[in-house]
């Protein structure tokens, strides 16, 4: 989507279709904190257009066309913008975009472990009786 931001009105639109934008794509908010970014890739500063003001602060006093601005009750830095009518509850986000362990994370987790196991399996067999390792580099192993 190609945007030509020029003045205040033509960020808010900007905002607004990146609202809607990232809404329809992803199902989440268009999060503030990407503004900078994104106007970044386009040689634009946001502070042009929000003057003094932090952009959560004039997101706060500006009426963004067709948008709403929803934030985190607990994480003070998750506000976003998302399409007027749509009803965000942060909850659902955590559950989609933080899994407890991934099936790759976990089959990876405790490698080191393994393999350290397999080496000793080749030891001669009166070396390995007088061999111990401390709980702690168990732990340590199966942690990485």
């Amino acid at each position: 989507m190609a945007h030509s931001i020029t003045d205040v009105d033509s960020f808010k639109s900007y905002l607004r279709d990146r609202a809607k934008e990232t809404w329809d794509s992803r199902g989440i908010p268009y999060y503030l904190s990407m503004v900078a970014t994104d106007l970044k890739r386009l040689g634009l500063d946001y502070h042009t257009y929000t003057g003094a003001l932090r952009l959560v602060q004039w997101a706060g006093k500006e009426a963004i066309p067709d948008t709403k601005l929803v934030s985190h009750p607990t994480i003070k830095a998750k506000v976003g913008l998302v399409p007027v009518g749509v009803e965000y509850d942060f909850s659902e986000e955590a559950a989609v975009d933080r899994p407890a362990s991934t099936p790759r994370a976990s089959l990876k987790r405790g490698q080191a472990l393994i393999k350290f196991v397999e080496s000793l399996s080749v030891m001669p067999d009166d070396a390995a009786a007088e061999f111990s390792v401390p709980a702690k580099v168990l732990i340590a192993l199966l942690k990485n």
